[in-house]
């Protein structure tokens, strides 16, 4: 047992000997302070750290006197035992001051810009949207708030944020070049590569490794921080935090989860499964992530820091496989819709298809004209399930910069819904028409078929329209065409949902 574990002993000391090493590092960084301080930058009551004192006095690793220092035994044990030597501590100690540390911030975002700008192309079909350079590097800083992250074993669970290069690049201005405590575990082997590589180039060491966290496999405890971004699934945080969970070290190990905002029903969710795993709510930091092209969770996402407690543990065990879909792609696979500039060729990608996002559309252009300038034109929800029974098709219209006083008044706007409806075969039952004031027109066709209706604010020069067509429609871009050129519109979206159980 080394000396911190003789020491742990002797005072009793439930929490683990991790604990007395980042009280041991303050000490060194810092020079000197008294117990007060010391107790109020580790959360630690001052009996604890009074007893720390005069163990350390006791194994001649701090002076005897009124101020809490350590001697140059001590100093040489933080050194040399704790791999503490490296570390540029004047320079460090700066990044308690606002200005250095944006200074600091600034200096990193220089030196990766270029790298994040070559890296791989997102992965839609494992949730990937790339965090923006400013996040990793906000994520760095946070890292960096604990002194003991030189020594601790951190590991990013998934990695298309390339916050470890972010990290790499920090320890090294810091002195840190030998670090071998950075590990990267990631089921895309293109980004795995592309870090290690970097890694190379910047003479530093990455530990990384390809891994299918659905797969069982020996998860042992070795981490002290994991940092995760799992898939925007409650089944995917379900299985990131159990194989989080199940490579945390010990109970002073954390869980830094990025996880957007979800509805209040979904919410209740992620906060029972956090419950249920017995992890410890440390802090959130409410919008802390931002991301490029992360729109289904509207480009942000909380940060949750949680910490493990003796109690945690994973529901899904390491030992076994996980088969539920995890994926946003898998659970609620979609096709969007784009719309040439230059030829108004209209070009569906997403699910199923050879393009799966804009950015592949933009770099393949168009197959008609070749051009490279896209209108969103709106989505359709797929039906992946053999057991859904489909009622009917949705499709919901935004008309966006229309002729204000067509959708003023309200018998031009009842002609025009008469007119579209019985162009495309649709059987009205009855149709009941409003007209607000100053104004604004609300209306609806009861069809055989089910519902026709709109809403107008001439103010915005914005209508909202619903089709809803319990038999097969098939007519959606010829209507939704009608629609646009009725209501003189000169932009729309739509999507498209198959309604059924």
């Amino acid at each position: 047992m080394n000396t911190l574990g003789i020491i742990k002993n002797n005072m009793k000391l439930s929490h683990p000997v991790e604990v007395l090493e980042t009280l041991l590092i303050r000490l060194y960084l810092y020079d000197r302070t008294s117990n007060k301080d010391l107790s109020l930058k580790s959360n630690l009551p001052i009996p604890i750290i009074s007893a720390f004192k005069k163990e350390l006095i006791k194994y001649n690793f701090a002076e005897n006197k009124g101020v809490f220092k350590l001697n140059s035994t001590g100093i040489k044990y933080v050194q040399n035992e704790l791999k503490y030597k490296s570390i540029d501590i004047n320079k460090y100690n700066l990044l308690s001051s606002n200005e250095k540390r944006e200074e600091f911030a600034n200096e990193l975002s220089v030196l990766l810009e270029p790298i994040y700008n070559n890296r791989p192309q997102v992965n839609v079909l494992l949730d990937q949207a790339h965090a923006t350079l400013e996040t990793s590097i906000s994520r760095v800083m946070l890292l960096l708030n604990n002194p003991r992250v030189f020594k601790q074993n951190i590991l990013f669970l998934g990695d298309d944020d390339l916050t470890s290069l972010a990290l790499m690049m920090a320890f090294k201005k810091l002195g840190h070049y030998s670090s071998k405590n950075i590990f990267v575990k990631d089921i895309d082997q293109d980004l795995l590569t592309f870090i290690q590589d970097i890694a190379n180039q910047n003479d530093f060491f990455i530990n990384t490794e390809y891994l299918d966290l659905k797969r069982a496999n020996v998860y042992t405890k070795d981490f002290d921080i994991i940092w995760t971004d799992p898939p925007y699934t409650l089944s995917g945080l379900k299985l990131f935090l159990s194989r989080a969970i199940s490579l945390a070290k010990n109970d002073n190990s954390e869980i830094l989860l990025s996880f957007g905002q979800k509805k209040p029903m979904e919410n209740q969710e992620v906060q029972r499964l956090l419950n249920n795993q017995n992890l410890l709510i440390k802090n959130i930091y409410p919008q802390f992530n931002k991301y490029h092209g992360g729109s289904i969770i509207s480009n942000v996402s909380d940060l949750y820091v949680l910490s493990v407690t003796p109690h945690t543990y994973p529901i899904i065990s390491g030992k076994s496989d996980y088969s539920d879909k995890i994926y946003t792609g898998e659970l609620n696979p979609r096709i969007k819709f784009y719309q040439c500039k230059s030829c108004n060729n209209m070009i569906t990608i997403g699910h199923g298809k050879n393009i799966l996002t804009i950015e592949q559309l933009i770099e393949t252009t168009c197959d008609k004209c070749h051009g490279n300038k896209f209108q969103y034109r709106g989505q359709e929800k797929v039906n992946s399930s053999t057991n859904v029974s489909q009622l009917g098709t949705h499709i919901i219209v935004d008309m966006k910069d229309c002729d204000a006083e067509i959708l003023k008044s309200v018998s031009a706007i009842e002609k025009i819904m008469l007119d579209v409806a019985q162009k495309f075969g649709l059987n009205i039952v009855t149709h009941n028409f409003h007209q607000f004031k100053p104004w604004g027109v609300s209306g609806a066709l009861i069809l055989a078929e089910s519902h026709f209706t709109i809403h107008t604010w001439p103010e915005y020069h914005y209508a909202a329209l619903d089709l809803f067509a319990c038999n097969e429609f098939k007519h959606q871009d010829a209507f939704i065409t009608e629609l646009q050129m009725q209501l003189n519109a000169q932009e729309y979206e739509y999507k498209i949902l198959q309604r059924g159980f």
